[in-house]
């Protein structure tokens, strides 16, 4: 007969024998499920790590390197891109809850030497808490910022505001009142710190933030895969069809120059997690710790609306759970970071491989689903009667993020509201139509969302503002639109008429008929050599000053005056005939193009300024 004390241990062992089986078989599932994700989306590898209550997981799955079949591991460093941001905010905290700055920080006065332009400046300076918030309405990144060869690892980073461009600096929007995503922003919080500590941001933030919080295997300074900075740790970027991206420097590298782990990053998450307390000390004051991903006072939040930016990180409504997150892309790199503080979980990712078809969101969903995060309660309508009429008409972002653009968003990335009897209808060029209930109080949800996404208010100037608390539209007019796209309708009509008709008459050598078209064809088909060149440089010179450039700010600079003097030859040959009346109409339609491209100094083309 059995000893009856053996009963217990038995049934303990078999317990426990049972649980490690099924926590096994469930990581394996999980590990499963992403590694079939980055086969479907054509992805090379990642690195993850989760936590639930203090509980912390670490995975990796796919090639930290293809050439030779290195595994991603949970200890690979990776680059995250704009992740970084949430980072350095922290860093500011630091230094405000230390006393050497504060939320109210005067920056345009602290930064004497940049060039500022902000009209609202005697009553409304851009202060750190706007630089954080990404409400300083600031721009976002200029081309040349963005892509370009020219900056190193150590340049100082005011060379990504030179002297000599007096609009770089300028506020389009009163500080505080409205989101506007901006790296310019957080590149200006990285002379903000290296200003108030007297070093270089990147020492700073390695010995006062990382650290402490034991990120051994993270930097703010540059890695790279080869060179004087490399790592052996760091993985291979990669784009679409497993391209490699080697690591690159960065004009804006405060905005989204950072190299961490999976296992780094829990660290970080643990502690937005926490009190802000580290050792029994305060490290960031509890009242910053609150306002991580809260909106403060812009113009959205004041009418009501909830969602949008903190100061480190954004409210996001996405899969029935709303977080706290941020997402980062960077050349050749995806990272995404999310906590839910209510009941303690977070998760982080970041992948080698920037894609632009790939589908990222699923790996959003499937952490979220691991996490089991409990779904947020659906806002529903509160019954009370809302006009909805007065909302309908066209509405233009207001403003864009990029003012180099400013006239491409006009045109393309404008959105169309419609009413039916009980929700609106978001329709727009650029992606599938949003369906909105009323809420009441000029509150609406996506369909799609838990929370309320969206708010109608009237600005301090009288326009109707629609917001989802990270985009702002203007209701406008759709004479506007049609009247541009007309316009560019007439005027590619014309380009079309001009290089058809004088490909024909060079073909036949019709040399009068050539005569008054043919400059204007030479022009056009010039626009040959600028597009040869590019394909022959990196993409990353596509900001620098290069031939390529050069031929295209020359030829389409030219064009207007190339269309000018045609008309003008046209015309010297009076009377017109039937084919010169056609000619000089096509001239003329794109003419009218190229004035309107002007005025919006959409010409000449030049990305270096």
């Amino acid at each position: 007969m059995p000893n009856i004390v053996m009963y217990p241990v038995l049934l303990f062992i078999l317990f426990t024998s049972y649980v490690n089986t099924s926590f096994a078989a469930a990581n394996s599932t999980f590990e499963s499920k992403i590694s079939g994700a980055l086969t479907k989306e054509n992805l090379v590898g990642i690195s993850w790590s989760t936590i639930v209550d203090n509980q912390i997981e670490v995975g990796a799955a796919g090639y930290a390197n293809i050439a030779d079949s290195q595994p991603m591991q949970v200890t690979t460093q990776m680059h995250v891109g704009s992740v970084t941001k949430s980072v350095l905010a922290v860093g500011v905290l630091r230094l405000i809850t230390q006393g050497k700055l504060s939320l109210n920080t005067n920056v345009e006065s602290l930064l004497p030497e940049l060039n500022f332009i902000n009209p609202w400046g005697d009553t409304s300076p851009i202060r750190v808490k706007h630089l954080l918030e990404h409400t300083a309405g600031l721009d976002n990144i200029r081309m040349w910022q963005f892509l370009s060869t020219k900056p190193s690892p150590n340049m100082p980073l005011k060379g990504a505001f030179p002297a000599d461009d007096p609009t770089l600096l300028r506020v389009r929007t009163e500080p505080g009142t409205q989101y506007v995503y901006s790296n310019m922003g957080y590149n200006l919080l990285g002379m903000v710190i290296e200003r108030v500590t007297s070093v270089r941001y990147e020492y700073y933030l390695d010995t006062e933030l990382l650290k402490p919080i034991e990120m051994d295997d993270s930097t703010f300074e540059f890695v790279s895969q080869q060179g004087m900075n490399a790592s052996s740790l760091l993985a291979m970027g990669y784009h679409e069809n497993n391209v490699q991206q080697l690591a690159v420097p960065m004009y804006a590298r405060a905005a989204g120059q950072f190299t961490t782990t999976a296992q780094d990053m829990i660290k970080f998450i643990a502690f937005l997690l926490s009190d802000g307390t580290l050792d029994g000390e305060v490290f960031i004051a509890s009242h910053l710790m609150a306002m991580l991903s809260l909106p403060n006072k812009t113009d959205a939040h004041n009418a009501g609306l909830n969602i949008g930016h903190g100061l480190a990180l954004a409210v996001r409504d996405r899969h029935g759970v709303v977080g706290m997150c941020h997402p980062g892309t960077t050349f050749g790199f995806r990272a995404y970071i999310c906590i839910f503080p209510e009941e303690n979980k977070g998760f982080f990712y970041t992948i080698n491989t920037d894609s632009e078809t790939a589908d990222y969101e699923k790996f959003n969903k499937l952490f979220i689903e691991k996490l089991a995060v409990a779904s947020a309660p659906v806002v529903l309508p509160s019954g009370a009667e809302q006009e909805l009429e007065n909302l309908t008409g066209i509405y233009f972002l207001a403003p864009n993020n990029r003012a180099e653009f400013e006239f491409v968003d006009m045109i393309f990335n404008f959105i169309w509201v419609a009413s039916a009897n009980d929700h609106l209808t978001l329709k727009s060029l650029q992606s599938k139509d949003k369906i909105l209930l009323p809420l009441g109080d000029n509150l609406f949800r996506d369909i799609t969302r838990t929370q309320p996404s969206h708010v109608a208010y009237v600005n301090d100037d009288e326009e109707l503002m629609l917001s989802n608390g990270l985009k702002t539209y203007q209701k406008g007019s759709l004479i506007t639109v049609v009247f541009y796209w007309l316009s560019l309708a007439l005027g590619i009509l014309g380009l079309t008429y001009l290089v058809l008709t004088g490909l024909f008459r060079t073909c036949t050598w019709d040399k009068e008929k050539l005569y008054g078209t043919g400059l204007v064809l030479l022009n056009i088909l010039l626009f040959i050599l600028p597009g040869y060149l590019f394909t022959e440089q990196s993409f990353l010179e596509f900001g620098d000053i290069t031939p390529a450039s050069i031929s295209l700010a020359i030829l389409s600079g030219l064009l207007p005056i190339s269309v000018l003097v045609s008309l003008y030859v046209c015309y010297q040959k009076r009377p017109l005939r039937k084919v010169q009346k056609f000619d000089s109409a096509s001239l003329v339609l794109l003419l009218q193009l190229c004035i309107m491209l002007l005025y919006w100094n959409q010409l000449p083309i030049i990305f270096w300024q």
